[in-house]
């Protein structure tokens, strides 16, 4: 994970720039509402990969603590200048004490790990007995996978570094670190070339730019 960690860093100071765009406003969301719709509403949850803190600053509130665990020191200042509770690391050896985590939640994230079941094992043995996992992912079936796909393939400095998954490959891989799946979400139902973007929360399919599952 070392290459996206730097392409990471090297993106830090405008990663959020897209998510003020017009269309990116909408995705994220659209991203935000399905991953929220699928987290506790209270307890001490983890953002694995938090990037620059956005999704866990608007995770945050009275009820629901949210620490960013990030391993690009750059996303790092972005996330301190929010003000939220972050730890340097990465997902397969969690910087934290066991059986504090009532749930734990990754958005995007799973593309970019070298060895993704050594990071699912470990959230499960740090986490509480029987906290959930909520993992949003690119769906690698649809036309947003195909378009990360295609310009990961042309060199994009981050997408380069991306592994697109899909809903069975998922599901297997979190069945084998101990989970069990047992509620699924999707949304991004428009292509990825119209404005207007589909962002309500839907059954999965291929039509499904990402798509959600909760676990425990």
């Amino acid at each position: 994970m070392g290459d996206a960690i730097r392409a990471f860093d090297a993106a830090a100071d405008t990663y959020d720039d897209w998510y003020r765009h017009p269309q990116g406003k909408q995705i994220f969301e659209a991203e935000l509402s399905a991953v929220e719709s699928l987290i506790l509403d209270e307890g001490v949850g983890l953002d694995v990969g938090a990037g620059t803190g956005m999704f866990a600053e608007r995770l945050t509130g009275a009820e629901r603590i949210v620490v960013c665990l990030e391993p690009s020191s750059g996303m790092m200042r972005r996330i301190a200048d929010r003000g939220l509770v972050a730890v340097l690391g990465v997902g397969s050896a969690l910087p934290l004490r066991r059986g504090v985590l009532d749930f734990t939640y990754m958005v995007a994230v799973l593309e970019f790990f070298d060895e993704p079941m050594a990071v699912l094992r470990e959230v499960r043995d740090t986490a509480k007995e029987g906290a959930e996992l909520t993992i949003l992912f690119i769906n690698s079936d649809s036309a947003w996978g195909t378009l990360y796909r295609d310009i990961g393939s042309k060199g994009d400095p981050v997408f380069r570094h991306a592994r697109l998954f899909t809903m069975k490959e998922v599901e297997e891989m979190v069945a084998a670190a101990g989970y069990s799946v047992y509620e699924r979400v999707g949304t991004l139902t428009t292509k990825p070339m119209e404005v207007e973007v589909g962002g309500a929360i839907a059954e999965p399919s291929n039509q499904n730019g990402v798509i959600v599952l909760r676990a425990c």
